[in-house]
């Protein structure tokens, strides 16, 4: 007889669990559902809930990491695409990913940002922002076009590849992009026509 396999069925426990909270944030609110409701949709004991996820915060944690693999997937699928394009192309493509995929989601991500620091901002938890891996991730991919887009001479002078990567991430604040979408009614498409045009193509020379 087999032995079953522990890990795999704790992993798709979990698995259950953050596609539960997934559906009710969507449907609720982060702020509206409590660890108890997610425990009794999951179909498991508040004690199974609690051991692999201590407070929201770490369960928001997660479904964060799940939504950063799915961008970062989408953005080395679409950059291996347009390998052959110019890195003022390719950095264009990137920047409709991030924003169609923050706008989709940008109520329950900001929602879940401040479960994770339950609204507390202090230098360190900044610090560990910046080198976190979404946005190393995109700070790197960003960094890197820009310094190719340099040694080919397509750059501006004053263009500083690490300085304008870090601007050009501030762009894409969930926050902002709400704003911009719901308040604003300014669509995803033009807002990445925006980006583009205010804050992409200057760094570029004209060809």
């Amino acid at each position: 007889m087999p032995i079953p396999d522990k890990r795999k069925g704790s992993r798709e426990l979990s698995a259950s669990i953050l596609d539960t909270a997934r559906s009710l944030f969507a449907e609720h609110g982060v702020d509206a559902v409590s660890m108890h409701q997610i425990a009794k949709a999951a179909g498991v004991g508040q004690g199974t809930l609690y051991r692999r996820y201590a407070q929201k915060g770490d369960l928001c944690l997660c479904l964060m990491e799940e939504e950063f693999h799915r961008l970062r997937e989408s953005i080395l699928v679409r950059l291996e695409a347009l390998a052959g394009e110019p890195p003022c192309v390719r950095l264009a493509a990137l920047a409709t990913l991030v924003v169609e995929h923050l706008i989709a989601d940008s109520r329950i991500v900001e929602a879940m940002h401040t479960a994770i620091y339950n609204g507390r901002n202090t230098f360190k938890e900044i610090e560990q922002f910046y080198e976190s891996p979404p946005y190393r991730f995109l700070y790197e991919t960003i960094q890197a076009l820009l310094d190719e887009a340099r040694i080919k001479g397509q750059t501006i002078e004053a263009v500083d590849p690490a300085v304008s990567a870090h601007l050009l991430i501030s762009l894409f604040s969930p926050q902002s992009l709400l704003h911009l979408h719901e308040k604003l009614e300014v669509d995803p498409e033009e807002i990445v026509r925006r980006i583009v045009c205010t804050a992409i193509r200057p760094l570029f020379r004209a060809e």
